[in-house]
This record gives C-alpha cells, sequence and structure tokens, in this order.
C-alpha cells in the first residue's frame, strides 16, 4: 500500500515528453488533503488556500473536492490510506491524471522581543514535503521541500493571536509557492498555429494562465534518421528564437519575435516567464572638476595657519547599483552612486538618481536604442585645506590643533541625460554602453569640519564641479 501525501500537478520533467498539439489542453488536477505531522492541525487549512492559490493562477482544471470527497466517504475510503489501485479508480472517474499530495513536517513560529522598548519582530515557518503524482502509474514524478515563511514587527509582547497570524500567513506563503511550483513544472508546450502579418498566433491565452510577463522559446524538430541496421533515432529540437506577447484573448495569443529568425508554422513554442524588476551595474567615468584653489589665512591671535588646498582633477570613476521596473517602452529606475573623485585622497561622493530609460527596438530586442533624462542629487567630502605653522585660533577661546586637516561636506542638485546603446546577450541579460552629459549646481556647503567638529569659515568656497560628460559602461538583469 502506498500512502500519497499532497496535492496533485505534474506532466513530464522532460521538455516535449507529451503529445504537442496546436491548441493547449489544461492538465487535470486533484489535490488531496494534506497529512499534518505537527499538532497545529493545519491540513485543511492549507489545502483550502493551494487550491485557491492554484485557481488564480488559471493553469489547471480542478478536481472539485467536495465531489471528490463525497464519492470517497460512499467507498468508505479516506485519502491518506487510499490504495494504488483505488487511485487509478477514482482517477478515471473524475478525469484527472496527476494529484498533488504531502506532508505538512514543521509548523511553527518564533520572536525576538525587548522587553525595554516593548518592539519586537514575530517569525512563522511552516515545513511541506511536496509529492506530485502521476495517477495512471501512482508513480511520484516529483517531491521536494518547500518552507512557507512570514516575519513583521510587532509592538507588544506576541502572545497566541499574533503567534496563529503569524503562522497563517507562512501559509499563505506556502500555498503561492506551490502554485508557482505547478506552473514552472506545467510549462504550456504549444504549435505555433498560424503567422499573419508578423503576428505569431498561439491557440492559448488568458484561461491557460498566460500573462504580459509570458515569453516563448520558440523550437523546431529536428528530422529522424533511419540507420542501416532499422534502428530509428529521433530527431533532436533545436532552439530558434524567442516571443513577446503582444495581446492575450481568452483562448488566443498574439506574439511576435523578439529574437531569432525563420520561426514557422508547426514549431513548438515553449513557456517561460520574464519578470518587470531590472537590476544593473554601471562603471562611469564622468567629470568631476576640483577647481585648483590655494589661499591662506592667518590667525590674528596665533602663529598658526588656515591653508586651502585643492588639487585639479578634471574626470573620475563612479559605480553605480541600479534598479528598476520595466512597463514596456518605459523603464523608470532608481539607482545610488559612489564616485571615488580622486580615488580617495582627498575626494569622494555619493550620488542618487531618478532614471526614466525610454527604449527603441533596433533590431529585434537584441540590440536596442535607449535615452536616459535623469534628475540626480549629490553629496560630497572633499579635504579643502589643512593647518600649519601651530594652533589656528579664531579668538582667545576657539582654536584647531596644528596639523588638522579640514573637510568640506557639500550638496549638489543637477540633471542629465544619456545615449545608450543595448545589446541583450539572452531575454533577461545584457550590456550596455552610454555616453551623456550633467549639468550640477554649485556646491551648497552642509559643513565645514575637523576632526568630526564642525567648523564655521568666514568664506564659503566654491571648488567643486560635477557639471560635464560621462561614459558608461554597465551589465543588467531582469528578474
Amino acid at each position: 500500500m502506498k500512502k500519497i501525501f499532497l496535492c496533485f500537478f505534474i506532466l513530464n520533467l522532460t521538455l516535449f515528453s507529451q503529445t504537442i498539439s496546436d491548441r493547449y489542453v489544461k492538465e487535470n488536477v486533484a489535490v488531496y488533503p494534506f497529512e499534518d505531522e505537527t499538532s497545529k492541525d493545519l491540513s485543511s487549512k492549507l489545502t483550502i488556500l493551494v487550491e485557491n492559490s492554484l485557481t488564480r493562477l488559471n493553469r489547471f482544471n480542478l478536481v472539485d473536492r467536495r465531489n471528490l470527497d463525497k464519492y470517497l466517504k460512499e467507498l468508505e475510503l479516506q485519502l491518506a490510506g487510499i490504495t494504488d489501485k483505488e487511485v487509478i479508480e477514482v482517477g478515471k472517474i473524475y478525469g484527472y491524471n496527476k494529484a498533488i499530495t504531502g506532508t505538512i513536517t514543521y509548523a511553527d513560529t518564533t520572536f525576538d522581543y525587548d522587553n525595554y522598548d516593548g518592539t519586537g519582530t514575530i517569525y512563522g515557518k511552516v515545513d511541506l514535503v511536496l509529492h506530485i503524482v502521476d495517477v495512471s502509474t501512482t508513480k511520484i514524478l516529483y517531491s521536494s521541500k518547500i518552507t512557507g515563511l512570514s516575519y513583521y514587527s510587532v509592538n507588544r509582547y506576541p502572545n497566541k493571536t499574533l503567534r496563529d497570524a503569524a503562522l497563517s500567513a507562512a501559509l499563505e506563503d506556502l500555498a503561492k509557492k506551490v502554485s508557482m511550483k505547478m506552473r514552472d513544472i506545467f510549462k504550456i508546450e504549444i504549435k505555433i498555429s498560424s503567422i499573419n502579418d508578423g503576428n505569431i498566433v498561439l491557440l492559448a491565452g488568458f484561461d491557460h494562465g498566460i500573462s504580459k510577463n509570458t515569453r516563448f522559446k520558440v523550437y523546431s524538430k529536428g528530422s529522424d534518421i533511419t540507420l542501416d541496421n532499422g534502428v530509428v533515432i529521433k530527431g533532436g529540437y533545436k532552439e530558434k528564437g524567442s516571443l513577446k506577447v503582444k495581446e492575450i484573448g481568452n483562448e488566443y495569443t498574439l506574439a511576435s519575435v523578439s529574437r531569432g529568425k525563420n520561426i514557422s508554422v508547426g514549431d513548438i513554442a515553449r513557456e517561460f516567464y520574464v519578470g518587470n524588476f531590472v537590476l544593473g551595474l554601471n562603471l562611469y567615468y564622468s567629470s568631476y572638476n576640483l577647481k585648483e584653489t590655494k589661499q591662506t589665512y592667518k590667525s590674528s591671535v596665533s602663529t598658526g595657519t588656515f591653508n586651502v588646498d585643492v588639487s585639479k582633477n578634471d574626470f573620475s570613476l563612479g559605480i553605480h547599483f541600479k534598479t528598476g521596473y520595466n512597463i514596456g517602452m518605459f523603464t523608470p529606475n532608481f539607482s545610488f552612486g559612489i564616485l571615488f573623485g580622486d580615488f580617495f585622497k582627498s575626494s569622494y561622493g555619493f550620488e542618487n538618481r531618478f532614471n526614466v530609460d525610454i527604449n527603441f527596438d533596433i533590431y529585434q530586442e537584441i540590440v536596442q536604442a535607449t535615452i536616459i533624462p535623469y534628475i540626480a542629487i549629490a553629496f560630497t567630502q572633499t579635504q579643502v585645506g589643512y593647518i600649519s605653522g601651530g594652533d589656528y585660533y579664531f579668538d582667545n577661546n576657539y582654536y584647531i590643533s596644528n596639523g588638522s586637516k579640514i573637510y568640506s561636506t557639500d550638496l549638489l542638485l543637477g540633471i542629465g541625460i544619456l545615449a545608450d546603446i543595448k545589446y541583450n546577450i539572452t531575454d533577461v541579460f545584457g550590456v550596455d554602453f552610454a555616453i551623456g552629459y550633467r549639468l550640477y549646481t554649485d556646491n551648497i556647503n552642509i559643513e565645514y569640519s575637523h576632526n568630526g567638529n564642525s567648523l564655521q569659515l568666514k568664506d564659503s568656497i566654491k571648488f567643486l564641479n560635477l557639471t560635464g560628460f560621462e561614459f558608461s559602461l554597465g551589465v543588467y538583469r531582469v528578474i
């Protein structure tokens, strides 16, 4: 006798192992109640959450569990102890061939709480051993441990109500992860139905869980080879390119070629998912002009001298971390960068930018031209002078010690624009090169300081200019 653990799902893990037709047919799946090895009695709640999550995914035909439970009761069977033969019998009656089963092996909460300030964080965790079963053979096609997690801040001691809420949130996270695992395993594989005026027609749509983030890899079937001894070697599959969704109906999708060529009717399209978030890393070589400034202030009450001595520096390296949200032609994003100044010898800065990438396809989605206007704010710290010849007295009570270095902390506001060329190496990874110009205000002094102490000077030193050309080389990834 075989115990079936969790809920239902999987078509073959091997690419193209099923018969592929022009019209996509949903997989029929049954979710069996999960077993619970903990004392939390979470089986029924998790089963409902997984069913709801899979229903929202719109990828499967789910068996009505109420009818399934009713039938099993009539047979005086329990799902937790159903035999192989009974699994096949019930599956044939209700027309499903995959089942999700599983066992909850751990469910608990922990928390960090500070009695002094009355705040803390509560954590929820639920572990599930998930199985996907082929009903016709009762063979486990997929098995994995999946963990649902939750955490949130509390402003009072985590009582039972708060701990139960954290556990419920972990169950919801677990159900979402099960549905995402289902989506990854049950990828849509379908033949291209027709091509009209550059529009690729696929007979699958909203009713099958396709969204604007869905893409398709396109493959062609190679010819079989028959050897002299009569043995037939099946032809493999060759990748030809990728498709991007243009329009989605309930039962169809119109797509365009995003990369590749010679895509034709009868080729096989296999689903993959591209997110909206873009992460990037850019190396900059930018104008960073420290205007050469030499000036001396002598104290009227001591021998000390305050020397203003800023060395000339025209360009500087910098590095920017970039994150954005792709909404098609436009990608608003935020970047944070470190400006190396003269390699931290006397100056460095931090720059924040809000960018809007405006993308234009040059060759499919492989080569793109991008215009990037932005607004920016920069904070810099620069050594602008030092004390020599003795302590420098401002008056009889206030002085700066001999040898002290004087720093200026400044704010600069700016705008800029970049012309960028992107080369998308894959559908989710690429490199880019840009050239641009930025226009910054004069440095606005926030503070002069020495040894970490604020200092008031009579004159405001205008020594820093970030206006000028910049060059950028970067990499990025879509997630």
